[in-house]
């Protein structure tokens, strides 16, 4: 595409079109991080490593991110617009839990 075709292209509604769980086992380890997920907006971008974490406030999903020379964690993808949060978050946490009861696990995502 050359630059000015790029920029004419429709801003598209942003909707989270696949969603892969990779689940840890973290029996023993009393480890937080319960899962990775990998999601598909719109098919045409993929967003890898999203941690699918659970504290004592219930679960939660923290956006890929990278240590900092200062050594504090700083995000590499960050949905701007709550709403793209909220959508991201409800379809990894239900894809989590439809996984988990397949194997005979209750997951709560609401907690």
């Amino acid at each position: 595409m050359r630059r000015k075709e790029i920029e004419r292209l429709p801003v598209m509604n942003l909707e989270v079109t696949d969603v892969k769980i990779y689940p840890f086992d973290t029996t023993g380890i009393g480890g937080n991080i319960k899962a990775v997920a990998t999601v598909k907006i719109n098919n045409v971008l993929e967003i890898k490593d999203i941690k699918i974490i659970y504290s004592n406030k219930g679960y939660f999903i923290q956006m890929p991110s990278k240590r900092s020379r200062t050594g504090e964690y700083v995000p590499i993808v960050n949905p701007l617009e709550k709403d793209l949060y909220l959508h991201i978050r409800r379809k990894v946490l239900d894809e989590y839990k439809r996984i988990m009861e397949k194997y005979g696990e209750k997951v709560n995502p609401n907690d």
